[in-house]
């Protein structure tokens, strides 16, 4: 019977402490799909939004990349910063959450944003955007074979001259 008392006041707090109540979060991310090659930035922004009645506490956003098709992905590589704190939000009030990442591994990934209270609560999670990954080709190897071979056959043909040059003069 000990326990009933603290379970009625951790209900009475949770149904009146200010801004838990009826703070109902929505995050939703700036487009669907992205294409791009290895090694460029996108900007990514989601807007955090209050729907319910009541103000919310601070909140943390952060950003996830998963790989749909295996290849590793290590956040830090992607971002320096994926967690960010948003400043508590009245009824109805929004505000911008952007990060700036660099594609440095070519796959299929969706990149989303969560947001989750300062301590106890619910998350909530935007959709993905799916973002494509291209490789990107850094070498031709196609007319490299004769460059390959015309080099050195020039540079032989140059010495061979100098030394010509330097025998008739001597």
């Amino acid at each position: 019977m000990r326990h009933a008392g603290a379970l009625v006041a951790a209900v009475f707090l949770a149904l009146w402490a200010p801004g838990t109540a009826a703070a109902t979060v929505e995050v939703t991310v700036d487009g669907t799909n992205v294409e791009k090659p290895v090694g460029s930035y996108l900007d990514i922004r989601s807007t955090v939004t209050n729907k319910g009645s009541e103000r919310t506490g601070k909140l943390v956003a952060h950003l996830n990349v998963a790989s749909l098709n295996g290849v590793y992905v290590d956040l830090e590589d992607w971002t320096a910063g994926p967690t960010q704190a948003v400043e508590p939000l009245g009824p109805g009030e929004s505000t911008t959450v952007s990060w700036d990442i660099q594609a440095v591994n070519a796959g299929t990934f969706d990149v989303y944003a969560v947001v989750l209270p300062d301590g106890p609560g619910a998350l909530t999670v935007s959709s993905p955007i799916h973002v494509e990954v291209t490789g990107r080709q850094t070498l031709d190897p196609g007319g490299a074979l004769p460059v390959a071979l015309a080099i050195p056959a020039v540079l032989g043909v140059v010495v061979y001259f100098v030394r010509r040059r330097l025998r008739a003069t001597a």
